[in-house]
This record gives C-alpha cells, sequence and structure tokens, in this order.
C-alpha cells in the first residue's frame, strides 16, 4: 500500500493547524507523515511538506507552532507577533512604487484568476512590481532550513504559470529545475500579495489559486490511501457561519470534486478539516502571527476525534495490517 499524505493551502493558521493534525497522526493514529511514501504540498502545506522531507521531524512541527522552538518563519509565536512589521514589511519605498505595485498586483492577481497562455510582454513584470509584501526574513529561514539538492523521498510541491496558465508540479519527472527552497517559495507567493517567482521563462504564484490540496497528484501517482489535511476547507457536518463558508466554499468543492476523483479510481481517501469552532479560531487572516498554539492544540483535538471513528479505524488499521504482512514476508 503506498500512502500519500497531502497538506494543503491555508496560511499561517494553516502551518499550526497541520502541525496539530500530523501530531495526533503520529501520537494517536501511528502514522508519522515524514515516513509517507509521498508527500503533495501547497503553498503552506509546501513549507511543511518540504521540511518533513528535510530532516524536520513532526515533533519538529509541533514544537514550533507551540513557540517552544524558533517557528517556520523564523521567531517564536511571542516574537514573531512582535515583529509582524519586520517579518512583512511592505514592498514598496515611496508613492510612485506604491502605486505601481497595485497596479502589478492587480495585474498578477488577474492573470492568476484568468487562466490562459498568453503572450509574454517585454518588461512587463519589470515594469510593473507586482508583490505589496517582502518576505525576506522567511526567504532567509527557508534557504537556511531546507537543502538546495532535491529530497531523495518522494515530494511534490505546487505552483501556478500565469503566463500559460499551467499548474507546475515540483519534484515529478518532467518538472522544471528548482531548488526546495525555490519551489516553496513559488508555492507560497500569493497573487497580489507576493511577488511572483521567476524559474526560467516561467512567473509562478501559489498553487492554491489552483486547488488548495491538488490531491489527484496522489492518485497520479499510484497512491492506495490518501490522507488529506486541508486548513481551507470545513466540513459539511460541521459548517462554520455563512460568512466563512462562503470565504471556504471553492476550497470545500474543489475537496469534495477531488476526492471523489479518487474514489472512483478505489483509493481510500481520509479527510481531515477544521470543524466550525476551528474555523472562527483561525480567523479571516491568513497571514496572521498570533494563536498559533491554540490552533495547534485545537487541530490535535479534532484529528484525535476523527481517528476514534469507525471510518479512520477501518482505513489506517487495514494499512497496519498489511504493512505487518508485508514485513512479515520480507522476513521470511
Amino acid at each position: 500500500m503506498k500512502l500519500g499524505v497531502v497538506l494543503g493551502a491555508g496560511g499561517t493558521p494553516g502551518l499550526a493547524y497541520e502541525a496539530g493534525v500530523l501530531m495526533a497522526l503520529k501520537e494517536l493514529g501511528g502514522v508519522d507523515a515524514a515516513e509517507a511514501d509521498l508527500l503533495v504540498g501547497t503553498s503552506a502545506g509546501s513549507i511543511v511538506a518540504a521540511h518533513l522531507r528535510s530532516g524536520w521531524t513532526v515533533e519538529d512541527l509541533w514544537r514550533s507552532a507551540r513557540g517552544e522552538q524558533p517557528n517556520l518563519l523564523g521567531a517564536t509565536d511571542e516574537e514573531a507577533a512582535r515583529r509582524r512589521d519586520e517579518l512583512l514589511p511592505p514592498a514598496f519605498a515611496s508613492p510612485v512604487d506604491a502605486l505601481l505595485r497595485v497596479v502589478g498586483s492587480g495585474w498578477i492577481l488577474g492573470r492568476s484568476l484568468v487562466r490562459w497562455p498568453m503572450p509574454q510582454v517585454p518588461g512587463l513584470t519589470l515594469a510593473l512590481p507586482s508583490g505589496l509584501l517582502k518576505m525576506s526574513s522567511a526567504n532567509d529561514v527557508f534557504a537556511e532550513s531546507l537543502a538546495d539538492t532535491w529530497p531523495q523521498r518522494e515530494v511534490f510541491l505546487t505552483a501556478v504559470d500565469t503566463i500559460s496558465g499551467r499548474r507546475v508540479v515540483f519534484g515529478r519527472p518532467g518538472s522544471p529545475r528548482a531548488t526546495l527552497h525555490q519551489a516553496v517559495l513559488a508555492s507560497c507567493a500569493v497573487p497580489g500579495v507576493f511577488a511572483p517567482v521567476r524559474i526560467g521563462r516561467r512567473l509562478l504564484v501559489d498553487g492554491g489559486i489552483a486547488s488548495t490540496t491538488h490531491l489527484d497528484l496522489a492518485v497520479k501517482a499510484s497512491c492506495t490511501l490518501v490522507i488529506a489535511v486541508v486548513p481551507m476547507a470545513f466540513s459539511p457536518d460541521d459548517p462554520p457561519d455563512v460568512a466563512h463558508q462562503l470565504l471556504r466554499r471553492m476550497p470545500t468543492r474543489w475537496t469534495a470534486r477531488e476526492t471523489a476523483y479518487a474514489r472512483a479510481r478505489d483509493v481510500e481517501v481520509l479527510l481531515l478539516r477544521p470543524t466550525a469552532a476551528e474555523v472562527g479560531l483561525h480567523g479571516l487572516n491568513f497571514l496572521r502571527r498570533d494563536r498559533w498554539a491554540e490552533i495547534a492544540e485545537s487541530a490535535y483535538q479534532s484529528t484525535a476525534v476523527a481517528l476514534a471513528t469507525d471510518r479512520f479505524r477501518s482505513a489506517l488499521d487495514g494499512r497496519h495490517r498489511r504493512r505487518r504482512g508485508g514485513n512479515r514476508s520480507s522476513a521470511t
């Protein structure tokens, strides 16, 4: 049985949410995401996936979210809250620069939402700088904590090319050449907020604009069991208030469609999505620096509840039995 763990987009609350989910999966479900056959990461999920393939453990992620060690964006929870302006400073230095960046950000956002191929316009992306915020501090942290060479174990990180309109999947055969650090930055380049990342002739933005999970990649990679952690969706069995439903409606629909695609191909899919209470805890600011510990703890508890259900127990017990059987066979 090939296990794929899909780590979805969700901003900084998504990082904390995924840390809590993965900790519960390991402690209570016997599933260590760091040892999964395939990791698929999008946006915030790309940060988690890349670090798990670079030597970080699930426990490291858990301690990071709880502020017990430097977090994935380079500061403890309290330090990050105090240094918000330093971590995400404006990318403009004058009113004229600000105007250019507003126009450029609008152009990139439009190209991201209306994805059809377009001819290259020489100098356009230079004349219209497109990021309103910098991630210089985070860039330095990623460069230090992620290897330049691509990991040996399989990991796919997603982005979207604003020129061709196509999905770009780093880490699989035929993908563009990039360091792990570059791939993470491209996957996290939220259109209209952060500048897109140029790799070769491609101008890349956040993979979450095409899908917050890209769960189909795990199916196409022959995974038979997929555990999908989807911070930006919600469970129809426990929906949040109307405002949050509207904000999360598209990711929830994408997840449902991709899950149906997988199950139609006899792939077992286990979904982990925030409860209504957790959605409220995440809030509307996907770049928030506070309450990470609460978000992680809440995710741990909600995952514990999910792991106790018949569906999760059956799928995970079956996986453990097959793994034990495979080990006995190889031993004989």
